[in-house]
């Protein structure tokens, strides 16, 4: 489990200082300019002392001061929230590349990604615009009301009570928002699940005659989408509605008492001027509320898939790291989902076929290979280490896997040719792999290894892309190389590129396919059937058929 990074790390500690110094400084310059103007309005009695240029100066002083201190506050605030966030985003990416490949299947990729964009922007606002208004607040509020004290006890208390009844009435309603924030976070992860996963197939729905269908379920959760937003809605909106009343009755408070116990009205223009400074700290606060609750709910989610198991074994370095040659390949017990008590061993350099219907458990055995997944009994070896326990570097030095959805990011034709290679290689000899791999039409259409590739290869039909993913796996220089049906989507040269692959690297190979003729062309042939390898061996003694659970 990893934890939720921590608000004063990071250099974030300097800023939260700096904002209580700002807070500090704009409650005395409220103090200051509370006296500026009573001194002002006695000038206005006292009309031979001339005209008063040192208080209207500490008046506009003041007011200067406080609003440059509000700006560097909220840049501040701002870099703070923003640092917390970079946090969390880089702490949940590195938690998830650790958890089981499964783990991440079971989830919805609309969920997953809200908790990247919408809970990371509640967690922001929180920081930014929550958590540090909430600081600068409660200090300005008192120290200004200290002032106002100061200046006459009678208008401070005046002013004070309505005050303390608005931050109390603050204090009741906001924790009310908590439901009205959870049900909104939840329908909107339910839509916006729905929606990614029905805008990329939106076109093929239409054949299928589900655009009626699927629009009415779209405008459902909309419309509780809205309701929830409504909801939420009303009660922020009674809480920003609070500093507003709190000021009509303030002020009225203060001239009532200025009239009842005869103060001077230099005072009680003074006081009305600290109220007035004293709206904006308030209405921060009715704000800071909304923000705590959306935060809360934010961090609840987070924290879960925090708590996700993390695959058994360490991602630190190790002094005897694996040599990048055939090592053995042992199953010992291995089991994992629907697979159980594998004993196998592919020993160094062997290229073996993996066979077997459906659903019986191949694509899990590589998953135990690739250290994608941690067996649930018994262990999976490379030399003499866990698969699970390999670090970083080994992975990518020793491991080339071709899953069947294996990924293909936005950017250049290069990096998609070269992620996971050992070393960087020269253009000559990417472009000569891509066109061995029948992928000279698509570098002179895309302009070169530099032309882009789109999210996910969107520009690159269903063989292209098994034959970026042939090509990535041909310039790994891996001693392992892991294919799963590595000729699905290919055209009648697909299989002789796998054959062409499988017989030109040195690697230890191990290769889902459904075709027996590319199978019977290896050296040896497992058969897996109900989550066990139930045959193994030469292709000549080796052929069966079974049926199984999911992979």
């Amino acid at each position: 489990m990893s934890a939720m990074p921590k608000l004063f790390d990071g250099g974030r500690s300097r800023g939260i200082v700096a904002i209580i110094a700002l807070a500090l400084g704009q409650a005395v310059s409220t103090g200051i300019a509370a006296f500026a103007t009573r001194d002002v309005f006695a000038a206005f009695r006292d009309t031979e002392t001339g005209l008063p240029f040192a208080a209207l100066a500490l008046v506009a002083g003041s007011g200067l001061a406080i609003a440059a201190m509000r700006y560097r506050e909220r840049v501040i605030a701002e870099r703070v929230g923003q640092g917390y966030v970079a946090a969390l985003r880089v702490r949940l990416f590195e938690h998830l590349a650790h958890v089981s490949a499964r783990d991440i299947a079971s989830r919805r990729s609309g969920a997953l990604s809200l908790r990247f964009v919408g809970d990371l922007s509640a967690v922001r606002n929180w920081v930014s615009l929550g958590l540090t208004r909430s600081i600068s607040s409660l200090i300005v509020l008192p120290l200004a009301t200290i002032a106002l004290f100061l200046l006459n006890p009678h208008l401070g208390l005046a002013a004070a009570i309505p005050i303390a009844v608005g931050m109390a009435a603050m204090a009741l309603a906001g924790p009310r928002l908590g439901p009205a924030h959870k049900k909104l976070r939840s329908r909107r992860a339910r839509l916006a699940a729905d929606m990614s996963e029905r805008v990329p197939h939106a076109p093929e729905l239409r054949l299928l005659g589900r655009v009626k269908t699927e629009t009415r379920l779209i405008v459902k959760r909309t419309e509780n989408l809205i309701d929830a937003a409504l909801e939420r809605a009303r009660g922020a909106a009674l809480l920003r509605a609070i500093p507003d009343a709190v000021s009509g009755v303030a002020v009225a408070a203060v001239f009532l008492a200025a009239l009842a116990s005869g103060a001077a009205a230099a005072e009680a223009a003074g006081a009305l001027a600290a109220v007035g400074l004293m709206i904006q700290p308030l209405r921060d606060l009715a704000g800071v509320w909304d923000r705590h609750r959306a935060w809360k709910v934010a961090r609840d989610k987070c924290q879960k898939l925090l708590s996700v198991p993390k695959l058994t074994g360490s991602d630190d370095d190790d002094d005897t790291e694996l040599d990048n040659v055939p090592q053995n390949l042992s199953f010992d017990g291995a089991g994992a989902g629907c697979l159980s008590s594998v004993d196998a061993v592919a020993e160094p350099g062997r290229k073996i076929a993996i066979i077997g219907p459906n659903g019986a458990g191949k694509s899990t055995l590589l998953s135990l290979a690739a250290g994608l997944e941690s067996p649930e009994t018994g262990e999976v070896l490379l030399g003499d280490r866990r698969t699970v326990d390999l670090s970083t570097s080994e992975r990518r030095r020793l491991i080339a896997y071709v899953g069947t959805r294996s990924p293909i990011l936005a950017g250049s034709l290069r990096r998609a040719l070269t992620m996971g290679a050992d070393g960087a290689l020269d253009d000559e000899t990417i472009a000569r792999c891509a066109e061995r791999f029948g992928l000279g039409p698509v570098v002179e259409r895309l302009g070169g290894l530099s032309g882009k590739v789109s999210e996910a290869g969107r520009n690159l039909s269903a063989g292209e892309i098994r034959r970026v993913l042939l090509t990535r796996a041909a310039l790994s220089g891996s001693s392992l190389l892991l294919l799963d049906e590595p000729d699905d989507a290919l055209d009648q040269d697909g299989p002789a590129l796998v054959e062409r692959l499988v017989a030109e690297t040195p690697a230890t190979t191990l290769m889902i396919t459904h075709n027996q003729e590319l199978a019977a062309r290896m050296d040896e042939i497992w058969i897996v059937d109900d989550g066990r390898v139930v045959a193994m061996g030469p292709p000549q003694a080796v052929f069966g058929h079974a049926s199984g659970c999911a992979d």
